[in-house]
């Protein structure tokens, strides 16, 4: 009977189990063009036109070098956020990079280092290494692995994020280099 009974006729108990509700539409998993679809929406609501092309040429950077090594790295398609991008290890489903784009600042990339990595240490400090020779802001002992999308629109300094993330993504068991199949 249900079935049958268009989704406006129905309880609401009974269109949630059906998957008729605005949350279960919200709940689907998002494709990568879709995330970045709204990436760059969330972009373009505080970025100036000149600008926001060097930013959108930015992640588009990030996303080709993540989705060059599918063999490492997949698109995360559970986020919640339209403004947040994330690419996960595929050993293990840790967050490797996210990008935030937050209201009224630059969008941001984020390196996440896997819990209990063996040189944990000393990669949080080349990383923290390169990101400070790339950007104005400089980060301390404690703070997030971050650096703007503004100090990587320079080519060196992109290059060099890649690098360190390229070398971090090496385990051993990865070349952290692209399939070439």
């Amino acid at each position: 009977m249900i079935e049958n009974t268009p989704p406006e006729g129905r309880s609401r108990r009974a269109r949630s189990a059906a998957g008729d509700t605005p949350a279960a539409a919200a709940r689907a998993p998002r494709t990568l063009s879709e995330a970045r679809e709204a990436f760059v929406a969330a972009i373009a609501r505080d970025t100036p036109g000149a600008d926001r092309s060097r930013l959108v040429k930015v992640l588009d950077a990030l996303i080709a070098w993540s989705v060059a090594r599918r063999s490492s790295l997949a698109f995360r398609t559970d986020e919640k956020r339209a403004d947040v991008l994330a690419f996960a290890r595929v050993a293990t489903g840790d967050v490797f990079w996210s990008a935030l784009a937050a209201r009224d600042a630059t969008p941001t990339l984020e390196i996440h280092l896997p819990p209990g990595r063996p040189n944990g240490a000393e990669d949080r400090a080349t990383v923290m290494q390169t990101l400070n020779a790339h950007s104005r802001v400089v980060l301390v002992e404690g703070d997030r692995l971050r650096i703007g999308f503004g100090a990587l629109k320079n080519e060196a300094a992109r290059a060099a994020v890649l690098a360190v993330m390229r070398t971090l993504l090496t385990d051993g068991t990865d070349s952290g280099e692209p399939r070439s199949d």
